[in-house]
């Protein structure tokens, strides 16, 4: 019988060949929330006033990762990844798939039922994709069916945000 042992170096840098990109490896203790939060200030190379928009979405991002994938099991890892551009900061969080059994999930923000509107649901729990979607000027996910999903969002470097929050 094996077992996926946790993982003692984590979290953990990812070296990247381009100056202008950062990454981490965090596994699913909920501590390394507050670890990626204080990094991700760091990497932008920015005042933590205009970090704020990517490092709520950050922890909104990395939290479901940990509670809606593989990702928060035992040995369960998220990455997380930061590109500086010219005008954007561009944020990559990236999970481990469905828990085996689970429920295949994507990313979605769910919206109020029956209105013209596009009026965020904030569900009990947390704000998840709802601030996600308020403070990045852009976002989409890749993968899925069961698989690794990534989420990418896009962040205005004068820390503006899509929708006044």
């Amino acid at each position: 019988m094996s077992f996926t042992r946790p993982s003692l170096d984590l979290p953990r840098r990812i070296r990247c060949t381009d100056p202008d990109k950062s990454g981490l490896v965090c596994g699913p203790d909920p501590q390394h929330l507050q670890v990626a939060r204080r990094w991700a200030v760091q990497a932008m190379r920015t005042t933590p006033c205009l970090a704020h928009p990517l490092v709520v979405s950050l922890t909104e991002l990395h939290t479901n990762a940990l509670k809606h994938s593989a990702s928060g099991l035992l040995g369960g890892r998220v990455r997380i990844e930061i590109e500086r551009r010219k005008l954007l900061f561009m944020l990559r969080v990236t999970d481990e798939g469905a828990r085996p059994g689970g429920r295949i999930t994507v990313p979605e923000v769910a919206t109020g039922v029956g209105t013209e509107e596009r009026e965020p649901a904030l569900a009990e729990g947390g704000y998840g994709l709802a601030l996600v979607d308020a403070m990045a000027l852009y976002w989409d996910f890749t993968g899925g069916e069961g698989g690794p999903v990534t989420v990418r969002a896009a962040f205005d470097r004068s820390g503006r945000t899509r929708l006044p929050v």
